[in-house]
């Protein structure tokens, strides 16, 4: 009697040291971002969702009506680099594409190697991109560096995408100028055999189309303004002549499947292709992370405004893709909770900017550089003093300040003010003032969280709202220090979340240290944000 109640009591005791919370991990995490999204359009366009999609997503897990980029410009790199390591700009120093090298005073492309600028492709694989300006460590790498048998795999409609969200290493793929997926030399010497077979098949052409049909009647759209989609009346199905959306040359079909929702197709065949390589789940304990950007939208937003009757088409495609792509993932795995999805995206998009008079209420950036060499010549004398200007910031050419001897600071400070005598700016800053304290409050703090000392510019200029640097090819952009940019949707679900609407304000740098506690993997070396509180499981 005495030893069984011995018994009892040890089993009590171990039983009270278990942990409450004994929910699975999920060994599986899937990061979907849509280029380009802002957080309203969950809501504007809702009543045309199907059930599978983007409202399944927020039936089953947790929404996050208010999730922003904390920091300006809002550039697509700076977004992405961002949600993969969990880091503001100032940290991880991803701010353009393109930014000015101070040591040849030359303007260099971020992850592309200086000798050449056009992709070389040998054995499908490129051999002009490298990562060595990536300095901060992404979530897939952190996911790497913490399970032994870890996984990850990024795919994205461009190079630039995939890179920044794989980091350094890793499987990483995009779309090169020949419609087939390609991967870079410094992730891997050759293409693997899954997707070889992939390409072999020819599987992205048979997504490519020369006309763009409409999902649905006239009347169920909200947006009427078109400019290359075929929407037919309700019941006239027929009456029209389809628009071809380009007239271009067989060999630009990559170009246009770009374009159009038929590059998210193709983009979702191939992560399902990237699913099935990762199975089966839970050997060795191991941990999986695909990463999937969807540069289509961006693509389609930019070029015709998001109250156009094409982007919202666009939506409506990727809606029941979306769909289809979680029953496929949760067809692969024994239990729903063995998979975390995310859904974000890298930023906004301003209101739509067109005709002729929009484009003289543009922001000239040519323009402003040689207006600004030229005060700085009338100045202190006629020389080089503007090295360029990029995605808010003007690059000064320091060589020439030593040459004629004057401050930098001082340099700058008058360019700020002679800045904001430009129409359209409504803010200049310094890059002496952008280090020299801590700036607590509206666009200020915002371009301080954006600012990198080695690789933004000498002034960051701050355009007013919804005005937009000229662009023949956009009627849209982002960049600006504004909601309309800034907000951005935010959906995680699966992996054991409950449903819940969190009304919070959260910030993108957030979701990386969030992922990586759910999964019990460590947070990237460079991530300082608190995860997103309040998750139910």
């Amino acid at each position: 009697m005495k030893l069984k109640i011995l018994f009892i009591a040890i089993c009590t005791v171990q039983g009270a040291l278990l942990p409450i919370d004994v929910a699975a991990r999920p060994r599986l995490a899937i990061n979907i971002v849509v280029g380009g999204m802002s957080a309203d359009d969950l809501q504007r366009y809702g009543h045309n969702f199907a059930a599978g999609g983007f409202r399944r997503a927020m039936q089953e897990g947790a929404t996050f009506t208010e999730c922003y980029a904390d920091y300006a410009p809002t550039s697509t790199e700076a977004g992405l680099a961002t949600l993969a390591t969990g880091a503001l700009p100032s940290m991880h120093g991803i701010i353009s594409a393109t930014r000015f090298d101070r040591t040849a005073n030359v303007p260099v492309s971020l992850c592309h190697k200086s000798r050449t600028s056009r992709e070389v492709i040998i054995s499908e694989v490129a051999t002009n991109y490298d990562t060595s300006h990536l300095s901060a460590q992404t979530l897939a790498e952190a996911a790497r560096s913490s399970v032994a048998n870890a996984r990850t795999i990024t795919i994205a409609h461009n190079p630039l995408s995939a890179i920044i969200l794989a980091g350094r290493g890793g499987e990483c793929y995009w779309i090169d100028e020949k419609g087939r997926w390609s991967t870079a030399d410094c992730y891997a010497a050759e293409l693997p055999s899954w997707v070889r077979s992939y390409n072999d098949d020819d599987m992205n052409r048979v997504f490519a189309s020369e006309v763009w049909y409409g999902r649905y009647t006239a009347n169920r759209y909200r947006n009427k303004r078109a400019t290359d989609i075929t929407i037919y009346e309700q019941g006239k199905s027929g009456k029209k002549s389809p628009r071809t959306m380009v007239k271009s040359r067989e060999s630009e079909w990559v170009k246009r499947m770009l374009r159009m929702p038929a590059g998210n197709h193709a983009l979702f065949e191939f992560a399902k292709r990237a699913v099935g390589s990762m199975m089966p789940l839970h050997i060795n304990d191991e941990c999986k992370v695909l990463n999937i950007c969807l540069d289509v939208p961006r693509n389609i937003v930019e070029r015709y405004g998001p109250d156009s009757a094409e982007y919202e088409d666009m939506l409506y495609s990727l809606d029941v893709l979306l769909g289809e792509f979680i029953t496929f993932v949760y067809a692969q795995v024994a239990s729903q909770e063995d998979v975390l999805f995310t859904l974000t995206s890298d930023h906004g998009t301003s209101p739509t900017q067109l005709g002729e008079s929009s484009d003289r209420l543009r922001f000239n950036k040519r323009q402003f550089e040689v207006i600004m060499n030229a005060f700085l010549g009338a100045r202190y004398g006629q020389d080089n003093w503007v090295l360029g200007y990029t995605n808010g910031s003007l690059y000064l050419n320091h060589d020439i300040i030593y040459k004629h001897k004057v401050s930098i600071a001082q340099v700058q400070n008058e360019v700020a003010t002679f800045a904001l005598q430009f129409r359209g700016v409504t803010n200049a800053l310094t890059a002496t003032a952008l280090k020299g304290g801590t700036l607590l409050h509206g666009t200020s703090r915002l371009v301080q969280n954006g600012y990198h000392p080695r690789y933004s510019g000498d002034v960051m200029v701050v355009l007013e709202p919804e005005r937009i640097e000229l662009d023949a090819t956009r009627c849209s952009a982002s960049g600006s220090p504004y909601n309309y940019d800034r907000h951005i949707p935010l959906l995680i679900w699966g992996g054991g979340v409950a449903h819940q609407q969190n009304d919070d304000r959260v910030c993108s740098e957030q979701i990386a240290p969030t992922v990586a506690a759910i999964l019990g993997i460590a947070r990237p070396q460079c991530c300082d944000a608190k995860k997103i509180a309040g998750i139910k499981r």
